[in-house]
């Protein structure tokens, strides 16, 4: 028989071991959380690289079809505000917009003696008229005594055997609605249009530097309109190649750049509003200092203080004189000096830049988009059940606090401002879950927290950036249709007209009115930065142009 001594004892080893088995379980409850997680990663990457082989190879890639939302957060969203049943929208006053073009009055086949005439009763029908016009202009020829002509001009309007109406239907049928060329030359021609593929090719994309230039004066407007833009980038393809569509805008424009980088310094070179310049002053050391580069850097940098290059290849020269040997440090001298060229050419200092948490955006005064926070979580595979209570609890929490900044927007002061501060440290900081990955994830978004709640000090930051992914479907749509670009001018001319398409749009001007003023050179519109500039210093709808 054991005495109370040895059983002391065994207990204690029990005791020990079950601690030891508790710790190990804890060990491979977090190994599995990580390895499941990795597993779904893995995943996803091979299903990328076989889509892309299958593109590759002419084959479909694997549909992407999102689940079924019905059941989600938005479900009770609509429970406490269900849509209004078919019928209870209220009706909009449509016949009030419509324009009259001719009236027909039809009188009853047989009015009996007595009747007493009581008006009429308005019965609209809406139509449209597609067919050729062709002029031809005869220009009379008179011989002079001293054996020369005199020959008649034609109108100032007339450029070339195509005119203005046509010029501005293919535009618009090409950018506007995506009308791919092969399919915009069968609807010519089946309306009696003679023109050959070099001669619609030339019409889309030659001679467009008016709408260069008009595209060049609508980024600057639009930021001294709101003093905050949204940014995004997405995938295209320019002479075979991989390139990126840069999308910038806000409220008031959308600016559409295609180049072969996603740097920083490509970022800092396109908000120069088309130049590209680089300039060494106190904005440069400023900037150098900011981004936390070495010491000695911005001392010896401010040795060239007043310099300006107006070149690249002037640049690199310079850079290469410089005793600087880490790339990275060059990098960074490069985007100061962008930076300060920025500035000089009329980008406040105070700019506000939203978008998600890619690098190359990382500019000015950087807030993030909560959308694509929260996306992170989505991603994240529990290993568990109370793992997967947990994430559905910490995403519910994100929401709450999205709906909170949503209303200190529109009612800021200094106790909901504490009090979210309070909820974002308690879920991101404080909070202990059964998932080391959620923990983890929790931690890194921790670490945002200036830019995520960059609304609390400037009231017009932005929580979402979902106009500017609405922007670049715009781009994703037109290289699905009409694939990539093959000449720099159609890429120009590509970014071009989506930019004046977007901006149009987003301040309320027909696009196709505005393609037919510019093409005939009436001018009646505006210049779409004068635009932005009336609307935003004047009350709403100050300047209406349809």
């Amino acid at each position: 028989m054991n005495s109370p001594i040895n059983l002391i004892e065994e207990n204690h080893q029990l005791k020990e071991q079950n601690s030891q088995l508790i710790e190990q379980i804890r060990s491979l409850l977090a190994s599995v959380d990580r390895l499941t997680n990795e597993v779904a990663l893995l995943k996803e990457e091979n299903q990328k690289l076989k889509d892309e082989i299958a593109f590759l190879k002419g084959q479909k890639p694997r549909p992407k079809i999102p689940p079924s939302i019905i059941e989600g957060p938005k479900s009770k969203d609509k429970e406490k505000n269900p849509p209004l049943s078919r019928g209870k929208h209220p009706r909009k006053k449509k016949r009030a917009l419509l324009e009259i073009h001719q009236e027909q009055i039809i009188q009853p086949l047989l009015i009996p003696e007595g009747a007493v005439f009581k008006g009429y009763k308005s019965y609209d029908v809406q139509d449209i008229i597609f067919k050729t016009n062709n002029t031809r202009f005869l220009l009379a020829r008179w011989r002079l005594p001293d054996g020369t002509y005199l020959c008649g001009k034609l109108p100032q309007n007339i450029h070339g055997h195509y005119g203005s109406e046509l010029i501005a239907y293919i535009l618009n049928d090409y950018y506007g609605c995506r009308v791919t060329e092969p399919l915009l030359m069968e609807k010519l021609s089946q309306r009696g249009v003679l023109i050959s593929e070099g001669q619609l090719n030339n019409i889309l994309i030659h001679g467009k530097n008016s709408f260069h230039n008009e595209k060049q004066e609508i980024m600057l407007a639009g930021i001294k309109a709101q003093n905050q833009i949204k940014t995004d980038d997405t995938g295209t393809r320019h002479k075979g190649k991989n390139q990126y569509t840069n999308v910038i805008g806000n409220d008031w424009f959308s600016i559409f750049t295609t180049t072969d980088s996603k740097s920083r310094a490509n970022f800092l070179g396109l908000l120069q509003n088309g130049k590209r310049e680089y300039l060494i002053n106190e904005d440069t050391i400023v900037y150098l200092k900011g981004v936390n580069a070495p010491e000695y850097l911005s001392g010896y940098i401010s040795l060239w203080n007043g310099y300006k290059f107006i070149e690249q290849e002037v640049w690199q020269e310079f850079l290469a004189g410089l005793n600087i040997a880490q790339e990275a440090e060059k990098r960074l001298v490069t985007e100061a000096a962008l930076f300060a060229s920025a500035i000089r050419n009329g980008i406040p200092r105070e700019l506000g830049v939203h978008g998600d948490d890619a690098g190359q955006f990382d500019a000015f005064i950087r807030s993030l988009c909560w959308v694509h926070e929260e996306r992170h979580y989505r991603k994240i595979i529990p290993a568990d059940e109370k793992a997967r209570a947990d994430l559905e609890t910490v995403r519910d929490r994100i929401w709450i606090i999205y709906r909170e900044l949503k209303g200190y927007q529109k009612n800021p002061n200094s106790v909901s401002k504490q009090a979210i501060e309070k909820q974002f440290e308690d879920l991101f900081l404080n909070l202990e879950t059964s998932s080391p990955t959620l923990n983890r994830r929790l931690r890194m978004t921790y670490g945002k927290k200036e830019k995520l709640l960059r609304v609390l000090e400037r009231i017009d930051t932005p929580l979402h950036n979902n106009s500017s992914e609405t922007d670049a479907r715009a781009v994703v749509t037109k290289r699905k249709v009409s694939g990539g670009t093959r000449s720099d001018e159609g890429r120009d001319a590509r970014d071009t007209f989506l930019s004046l398409k977007q901006t149009c749009r987003k301040i309320g001007i027909n696009f196709i009115a505005f393609l037919k003023d510019r093409v005939c050179g009436v001018y009646e519109i505006p210049s779409l930065g004068e635009v932005i500039r009336q609307k935003s210093q004047g009350p709403p709808n100050a300047l209406k142009v349809i």
